[in-house]
């Protein structure tokens, strides 16, 4: 099945590096299976034409046939998962820690309804991560930022647009909307050097500040960034809708505007009654001031 999904990948992206990126695996590996691919069977799947991989005549016939055996592989699966949940007693979410506080209220509210079903909350490093845990099938659904492209076999279900705000200390001599230079000038509380989330902010920053930021906390534990704000130790970035609440804390607009789009993902195919409820009753609350407290 794997050695089927790199040859389909390469033919749609053109490069192994793409299809690389797209899979979540290194490039070495997909090259190596095509080449077995192409000795085992004594044919020659791709060729150049300018910089992309193109399949050959031979090829096109190929990367067809890998389609539909691959379609008939996700049919059995799809069967097989709608057989195994007719008791639909679980329910597995992949999420990272602050994309989870999104979902607490529609939870909360899936298990009132649903007191038998036992919901598992599986933790997320990054929002790459939620993707690999759904692609393997340690969750059923994964909730997540969601960006262009997210991933070639996976469905997505965009939900709401959230903005991003700085949180900083009470008494913070800083404008009603902050630029990217008045955020550096700033004590910043930010995630460890090498997250994604570090990654996201470092770009925003390289692209619209003149200055280096004033890192004054790295803390890797996202729930302790509101007691250290509180504390006056520095200011951080969340989603609106998660700090709207909090006492002894200043919320300020980016400017320019921060939005991104936040929602589930999940395998091609039917899902199973408990998620497709958590997403409707998602749709209700993820985004607004609620979402981030428990009923």
């Amino acid at each position: 099945m794997q050695q089927l999904r790199y040859l389909v990948a390469v033919s749609e992206l053109g490069s192994v590096s793409a299809a690389a990126r797209s899979l979540h695996v290194g490039q070495p590996a997909i090259s190596r299976s095509i080449r077995s691919f192409e000795v085992e069977h004594g044919v020659t799947v791709f060729k150049l034409s300018g910089r992309r991989l193109v399949p050959t005549e031979a090829g096109t016939t190929v990367v067809d046939a890998a389609r539909r055996a691959l379609a008939a592989i996700d049919a059995v699966e799809h069967e097989a998962r709608a057989v195994g949940s007719q008791a639909e007693t679980e329910l597995v979410i992949a999420t990272t820690p602050t994309n989870g506080l999104l979902l607490t209220s529609a939870l909360s509210e899936l298990g009132r309804e649903k007191p038998d079903l036992d919901i598992r909350v599986q933790r997320a490093g990054e929002h790459d991560e939620v993707l690999q845990m759904v692609q393997d099938q340690r969750a059923e659904i994964g909730f997540r930022e969601l960006h262009p492209g997210v991933d070639l076999e996976l469905t997505t279900k965009p939900l709401a647009e959230v903005e991003v705000v700085l949180v900083s200390p009470k008494g913070s001599d800083m404008p009603a909307a902050v630029s990217w230079d008045d955020v550096v000038r700033q004590p910043l509380i930010l995630p460890p050097t090498g997250s994604g989330r570090r990654q996201l902010i470092d770009d925003q920053i390289g692209r619209f500040a003149r200055n280096a930021p004033h890192v004054a906390l790295t803390l890797e534990d996202r729930g302790s960034w509101v007691a250290a704000a509180q504390a006056g130790m520095g200011s951080f970035f969340s989603y609106r809708c998660l700090v709207a609440d909090h006492e002894g804390l200043e919320i300020r607009p980016i400017d320019p505007c921060q939005l991104v789009t936040v929602g589930f993902v999940h395998r091609a195919g039917p899902i199973s009654k408990p998620a497709a409820r958590l997403i409707e009753i998602a749709e209700t609350s993820v985004g607004h001031p609620s979402a981030g407290r428990s009923g």
